[in-house]
C-alpha cells in the first residue's frame, strides 16, 4: 500500500462528505465478503479488479476503497456488536436516505464475488444478492 493511500485512509472520515457513495460501495463488498466463513486473499484480488473497473485511471480511490472494505470487515472480526446484519441495516438505513445509492449498487461485480469453492459461503452470499436486489427494487422508484 502505497503512503499515499494509507495517509488517505487514515483521514478518510475528513473526506467522507465528499465521497459518501464511495463509503457506501464499501459497505456493499464488505458485506458481500462477511457473507464468507473466511475471507481469503483471492477475494481481494478480485475486489481490485472490480475497483479498477469502477475507479479507471483513479488509483488514489481504488486504494481508499479497498481499504475501506478492509477496515469494514476487521470491525466485524474485532467488535461482537458489529457484523454483516449490523452493517446490511446501515446499508438499508442509508438507502432510505440516499435512494440515488442504490444505482451504485452493480449485481455483476457483485456475483464476482460470490464463493465458486464453498456451497454454504455461496448460498449465504446470494442471500445478502438477494438481499440487495430487493433493496434496489424497493429504493430506485
Amino acid at each position: 500500500m502505497s503512503l499515499k493511500t494509507h495517509l488517505l485512509s487514515v483521514f478518510r472520515g475528513i473526506f467522507v462528505f465528499h465521497h459518501r457513495s464511495l463509503e457506501f460501495r464499501a459497505k456493499i463488498f464488505a458485506a458481500m465478503l462477511l457473507a464468507k466463513k473466511e475471507i481469503v486473499n483471492d477475494d481481494y484480488k478480485k475486489l481490485i479488479k472490480i475497483t479498477k473497473e469502477i475507479y479507471k485511471n483513479d488509483n488514489a480511490r481504488v486504494g481508499i476503497l479497498i481499504n475501506t472494505v478492509k477496515e469494514y470487515v476487521k470491525m466485524a472480526e474485532t467488535y461482537k456488536n458489529f457484523s454483516l446484519d449490523t452493517l446490511l441495516k446501515d446499508i438499508d438505513k442509508e438507502l432510505k436516505v440516499h435512494k440515488r445509492y442504490a444505482s451504485k449498487i452493480n449485481f455483476e461485480h457483485l456475483r464476482m464475488l460470490i464463493s465458486s469453492e464453498d456451497e454454504d459461503d455461496a448460498l449465504v452470499q446470494q442471500r445478502v444478492y438477494e438481499f440487495f436486489v430487493n433493496e434496489v427494487k424497493i429504493y430506485s422508484n
